[in-house]
């Protein structure tokens, strides 16, 4: 509710209209020119685009953290079921591990 009023506080003083060009200057005079919009709604597209843009980021880390998370879990599995295997065998384990050092 704060950050609401806040953002309101900050429309109502920021309603000033600019232009936003947009051109190769050195290269060439022509600009790429929006109509005229209030100051705040330049800033609050520019925050939120940020934010898409962060959390877009933060997605795509957090699917490769769970892949990676799957591919560990298999490989525990499988290290688990070869361990089962090999003491179902019947195979001796060495003396250090069997508590005759």
């Amino acid at each position: 509710m704060i950050i609401f009023i806040l953002v309101i506080l900050f429309s109502i003083q920021n309603r000033e209209e600019v232009a936003l060009r947009f051109g190769l200057y050195p290269i060439q005079d022509r600009f790429w020119e929006v109509p005229k919009l209030p100051l705040f709604l330049i800033i609050l597209c520019s925050v939120f685009l940020g934010v898409l843009i962060g959390g877009i980021g933060d997605l795509y880390q957090r699917f490769q953290l769970k892949k990676f998370l799957r591919q560990n879990e298999k490989m525990i599995e499988r290290l688990s079921r070869e361990v089962e295997t090999l003491r179902s065998s019947g195979m001796e384990q060495p003396p250090s591990l069997n508590g005759e050092a």
